[in-house]
């Protein structure tokens, strides 16, 4: 079975599974998953399937006591496929239809599964049909409300065949896939569309895992629900908000060499560049980094956005939509102001986050340095419109810094939120960012004597020499274990302040935060992080769409990101 053979061509939505055994094999060869997080995943597993009701939930449950989770999914393949099926006159509802199958250890497992299954043919609800030969178990859940059709069946349909698990459901679903495991040749398959070849042509690497979405379809899908005769409209809004997409997809898998992952991403979009993602279209070279990005960077990205645009684009959502007719004259009163700011940028973003230690809660800070064509407008541009937001300004090293403090955002504390923001026009840049960040950006200017991290080198070299409209950067190990640790950090902080605030408050639910594992999973995750290099990924922009590849490398060395 397959997504082109099996899914109709009108498919709303499609995705297959056809190695995660390469992804667990290649996650075990670099330590990744040892035998205690083998184990670990496996309860997680169990206890994520604890939580859930259904049938087919409480038969996997009972298969995964005397199973091993984590085994029984590297062998398996799978697909699914949703299209609105209009087969009954009466009603067209979402269709979902499901296959599994099994691998080498089919006889086995499908043993189990047959056993497991036996337990839930007594339950009222559960009744055995014949469908194209087979007896297939059919668990009812009944309409919406009354006699009312649901446009999206909540129905159960299953059926094992041989290595194969069949799940839909609708009958009609469950016919089809018969069908197809019968070897029927159907005349309106997705394989034999322009839009699946188009946007699956885009893709590239390996694809252990498969996705597509189809914008069309998935209006009609929507409509199911729509009793008010809205979608059209919506769809044209979408068309000029969004642009005109008719296909997505992602494919990702095991990466090659030193890489653990590797992935790749396509927006088809037939008709030309539109909405919102015309303005991301602008493929530029890649430059070199300025000299103030030094070694406590923990994550770049480059985009180029086309801001004197936005205006023009804003009118084109209100001008495709009549219910948003009266924001013409808000954007009539804001579009001088809006302009002021936006006509003397460039089309370059470069954001930036630090990470400094030792970690503190504001050790995580990110500024972004947008390109400026005409500096002295945007200064007074800001000089008349950063008051109104509570900005003050100040001098910082010969510059004008606009900076305010960020409020609380709620009573748990979170990494980036505290401190406070600013921004400066400078080195024909705008600045604006966490106050920090902005800050070392400035004095970089005058310095210039950073030399960018190795991660970061690993990335810029993995990136091809061609003009690209987006890249980016991550380094995962410095990331991840900053966050966590600043996130223990500031939560010890606030479970100090509420002991002393509110004492009773604190007996009642200490119980509940105090987490006396915490230790043990922080060297866990430090001890993973080690395993971990760069993240890294890419966006390139043609007359039909945008073409975006991902990678995460490994870690070349223990203390790499450093």
């Amino acid at each position: 079975l397959s997504l082109e053979t099996v899914a109709p061509a009108d498919a709303v939505g499609v995705m297959a599974i056809k190695d995660l055994g390469g992804v667990v094999t290649k996650l075990s060869d670099t330590e990744l998953l040892r035998t205690e997080d083998r184990e670990a995943l496996n309860a997680y597993i169990r206890t994520a399937l604890n939580g859930q009701d259904g049938a087919i939930s409480e038969v996997w449950k009972a298969l995964f006591e005397n199973q091993d989770p984590v085994e029984v999914m590297s062998s398996i393949s799978a697909g699914l496929v949703m299209w609105v099926d209009s087969t009954d006159a009466s009603a067209s509802v979402l269709t979902v239809a499901v296959w599994v199958d099994l691998g080498e250890d089919a006889k086995g497992i499908g043993e189990a599964w047959d056993t497991t299954w036996e337990t839930l043919r007594a339950e009222p609800r559960l009744k055995s049909e014949t469908v194209l030969g087979r007896s297939v178990d059919h668990i009812a859940q009944g309409s919406v409300a009354g006699d009312r059709p649901n446009p999206i069946p909540n129905d159960t349909w299953v059926v094992r065949e041989a290595s194969r698990l069949l799940f839909s459901n609708t009958q009609s679903g469950m016919m089809r896939l018969l069908d197809a495991v019968d070897g029927e040749v159907f005349d309106d398959t997705l394989g034999d569309t322009e839009h699946w070849s188009a946007v699956k042509e885009m893709l590239d690497g390996p694809d252990a895992f498969v996705a597509a979405g189809f914008i069309h379809p998935m209006f009609q899908a929507v409509g199911l629900m729509d009793s008010m005769g809205m979608v059209p409209m919506i769809q044209g809004s979408f068309d000029a908000a969004v642009g005109p997409v008719r296909a997505m997809a992602v494919s990702a898998g095991p990466g090659d060499g030193d890489d653990l992952l590797s992935w790749s991403a396509a927006i088809w979009m037939p008709e030309g560049q539109g909405g919102l993602l015309r303005l991301f279209s602008h493929n530029t070279p890649r430059e070199s980094l300025p000299g103030w990005v030094g070694p406590d960077t923990s994550a770049v990205s480059r985009l180029n956005i086309d801001f004197r645009r936005i205006p023009d684009w804003i009118r084109s959502v209100i001008a495709s939509n009549p219910m948003l007719a009266g924001m013409g004259q808000v954007v009539d009163q804001s579009e001088e102001l809006m302009r002021s700011i936006l006509n003397p940028l460039g089309r370059r973003i470069l954001q930036v986050q630090t990470v400094t230690r030792p970690l503190t809660s504001t050790s995580i800070a990110s500024v972004a340095a947008i390109e400026c064509t005409n500096p002295t407008g945007l200064s007074d541009a800001l000089a008349a419109t950063a008051p109104q937001a509570d900005m003050e300004p100040r001098d910082f090293q010969g510059h004008q810094v606009w900076s305010t403090e960020l409020s609380g955002m709620g009573m748990m504390p979170l990494p980036g939120l505290e401190g406070a923001i600013s921004m400066s026009v400078a080195g024909g840049h705008l600045l604006a960012g966490d106050e920090s960040a902005v800050e070392s950006a400035l004095r970089g200017l005058a310095t210039r004597s950073s030399s960018p991290p190795a991660w970061l080198e690993r990335v810029t070299s993995w990136l091809p020499d061609t003009p690209l409209s987006a890249w980016g950067g991550w380094d995962l190990a410095e990331s991840l274990t900053a966050v966590a640790e600043i996130q223990r950090l500031q939560f010890k902080k606030w479970e100090e302040e509420l002991k002393a605030d509110d004492p009773e408050l604190w007996e009642e639910i200490k119980s509940e935060l105090v987490d006396e594992n915490q230790a043990e999973q922080d060297d866990r995750a430090a001890a993973i992080a080690r395993h971990l290099g760069p993240a890294a990924w890419w966006g390139s922009s043609a007359d039909d769409g945008f073409r975006i590849r991902g990678v995460v490398m490994g870690a070349t060395s223990p203390h790499e990101s450093r």
